[in-house]
């Protein structure tokens, strides 16, 4: 189970890569931010076609399943396709400003195809495999703790690269700072790789249902039936909405580092590290809470206390105070990732008992699709705050006072707001309760699916 529950430090390493080309773009390659959000508009064009497709595909692919499995050879491809493409994103191609936007959009999306075909397949099996409530909210805890430690050691280390090889301007410390993750994901992802194998029975279970036809549907009776689950949505831009916040706040903190506060990107060690170090030790906290109140009450109140602390970093007129207030914004996004795991398998389960079909990675796909929108909607808010408050990366600390009142502003109280707006749905609409889940894993096993 530690070796399976590497996925989340996985495609955290993977995420957090792909969120630094902001940074990395700006001030490195001096690209305006309406290029990079261009960047990402055509990025979310292509996933909205991208990620569901793909889910639907997956559950309809039956030619390995025989012999490797229904979902591992597409984990292997993914995973080893996404290694490479995030090597050559922060490879500084070109001194010109269009062939960097150019090259930068065609291994993102190359990128994207095969970090969905992992995530879709990986997160597909998760929720085959690990079927008991709270299994798969020990599951979600392994992976929370692995991804903090991973988290907490590259929260030091990428800085310390990127400053040992010439900082935030030089295109090739970025390039440097890459490729030590990248190394360090290769390694561990050869156990991971190893625990993904499917055994005998779930093989056979899966040739039995794809000969029954209740491995997947035509995609257009799955949208319809995805898009109309009043559960499954609500809790899908629930969980958008975190992802955007979450964005706004660590990317965003880099920039008011540096172009508020004055100080080397060094310093995001300190945040980095406080972040990671208590979200590592409240997360037998939150397993506890979980398992005793379920993953409904857990997912809400953790949101809670992220809304608020957010909202907090308004705040921040310095270093130690921005620390501060990551403490408590640690222990809402801890909270949040524990039962994270098994709220979606909960969720998923409930759409299969109306269905009678097993489609996870084509509902992963319609997940997949929201959270990647998250990057743009995060970055569309940057440009907005920018453009009316009139920042520019390349100024630093000579942006205007109400330039760096926007930085503040984008990475607190606009995020905080939305989130709480969304929390007000979720509260209303979302109803899989812990006993619901409980009966209706039983119905699940019941119907031999």
């Amino acid at each position: 189970m530690v070796a399976f529950a590497l996925n989340l430090t996985i495609l955290n390493a993977f995420w957090a890569m792909r969120n630094g080309l902001q940074l990395y773009a700006a001030k490195a390659l001096g690209i305006p931010i309406l290029y990079v959000l261009l960047i990402f508009g055509i990025y979310v064009i292509w996933d909205a076609a991208n990620d569901p497709l793909t889910g639907n595909l997956l559950d309809r692919s039956s030619k390995f399943t025989s012999k490797y499995g229904k979902r591992f050879p597409f984990i292997v491809i993914g995973l080893t396709g996404s290694l490479i493409c995030l090597t050559l994103i922060y490879l500084p191609v070109s001194s010109n400003m269009l062939w960097a936007v150019a090259w930068l959009l065609i291994i993102l999306i190359i990128y994207d195809a095969f970090q969905t075909l992992y995530e879709l397949s990986f997160g597909g099996l998760g929720v085959d495999r690990i079927r008991d409530q709270n299994q798969r909210v020990k599951m979600g805890t392994y992976a929370y703790i692995l991804y903090g430690i991973h988290a907490i050691i590259f929260a030091v280390v990428t800085p310390m690269v990127l400053g040992i090889y010439g900082g935030v301007t030089n295109p090739w410390a970025f390039f440097m700072a890459t490729l030590v993750s990248i190394i360090t994901i290769a390694i561990i992802s050869i156990p991971h790789i190893l625990s993904a194998r499917e055994p005998e029975e779930m093989k056979e279970l899966r040739i039995t249902l794809n000969e029954e036809g209740k491995s997947s549907s035509p995609a257009k009776v799955f949208l319809k039936r995805a898009f109309t689950d009043r559960n499954w949505m609500v809790l899908v831009i629930t969980y958008d909405i975190f992802v955007v916040l979450t964005a706004c706040v660590t990317i965003g903190t880099a920039f008011y580092v540096l172009d508020v506060l004055g100080l080397p990107i060094e310093v995001t060690a300190f945040t980095g590290l406080t972040f990671f170090l208590v979200s590592f030790i409240v997360v037998p906290i939150w397993m506890k809470i979980a398992k005793k109140i379920g993953s409904r009450k857990t997912f809400l109140y953790s949101l809670l206390i992220t809304v608020i602390s957010t909202a907090c970093f308004i705040f921040a007129s310095n270093l130690s105070i921005l620390i501060i207030i990551f403490i408590f914004f640690a222990i809402g996004v801890s909270g949040a990732h524990v039962p994270l795991n098994a709220i979606f398998s909960e969720a998923i389960d409930n759409t299969t008992l109306k269905s009678g079909i097993r489609e996870e990675s084509s509902y992963l796909g319609i997940l997949r699709f929201f959270s990647a929108t998250a990057l743009f909607w995060q970055i569309l808010i940057f440009a907005i705050v920018g453009t009316t408050t009139g920042y520019d990366p390349q100024l630093g600390t000579n942006n205007s006072d109400f330039a760096k009142l926007g930085l503040l502003l984008q990475m607190s109280l606009i995020p905080a707001i939305i989130l709480l707006i969304s929390l007000l749905v979720f509260v209303k609409y979302y109803t899989i309760s812990k006993e619901l889940a409980i009966e209706n894993k039983n119905k699940l096993i019941e119907m031999n699916l």
